[in-house]
């Protein structure tokens, strides 16, 4: 499994009273991430706002998220939500349930890029949460992606001065020129070949 840059320090966050929100623009891998974090812990429980019931459920009272946690723990239960913008009030919902349930329970939300730039968002819940922004792959990620875990390290010996010329120049190049032409969204970066990276570029604009 690859795990993005930035998994480790959400992972360090999960102990953290403060709730953890992730936001980035579409397919940059949120949702993937989410399941990433919430498969390091037991008591893990995830909600995608994608589905119409739960985000009822929501909408009606924060309080309802309640229903999907076991109660039969002591342990401060980790609720994951995917796509919280889709809920009419996420900036209160996230707010009632820290400053009445943040000893019991947090909170790891993705939302996207134009949720955050709202300004009740950003003042509301000033010391509530921390956020972290997901950009499409560096280089760097762009080549594990790649599984070219070889090349990865030759960067690393030329970035650091190590060595001052690689054998392996001409491939990092030919993986850059890639780079360079057709990004970093990681569905594009896996894809088979350059018909389906393009096809992809296309539905992501077209989303857009």
């Amino acid at each position: 499994m690859i795990y993005r840059t930035i998994f480790k320090s959400l992972v360090a966050h999960l102990s953290e009273k403060a709730f953890t929100v992730l936001i980035g623009a579409r397919q940059t891998g949120k949702s993937t991430l989410l399941k990433q974090m919430s498969a390091t812990l037991d008591n893990a429980v995830v909600l995608n706002l994608e589905r119409k019931d739960i985000l009822l459920d929501l909408n009606q009272s924060p309080e309802n998220i309640f229903k999907y946690i076991s109660q039969n723990t002591q342990q401060r239960a980790v609720v994951f939500i995917d796509e919280i913008q889709y809920l009419t009030d996420p900036t209160q919902f996230l707010k009632l349930l820290y400053d009445e349930h943040s000893d019991r329970l947090k909170i790891v939300a993705t939302g996207s890029s134009a949720f955050y730039i709202d300004r009740q968002f950003k003042d509301s819940l000033v010391g509530r949460k921390k956020i972290f922004e997901l950009q499409t792959l560096s280089f760097d990620e762009f080549l594990m992606f790649k599984n070219q875990d070889y090349l990865y390290q030759e960067l690393l010996l030329l970035r650091n001065g190590t060595v001052q010329k690689s054998t392996a120049e001409s491939l990092l190049w030919a993986q850059l020129d890639e780079y360079l032409n057709y990004g970093g969204y990681p569905a594009v970066v896996l894809a088979a070949d350059i018909s389906q990276k393009i096809e992809l570029l296309q539905e992501i604009r077209d989303s857009f």
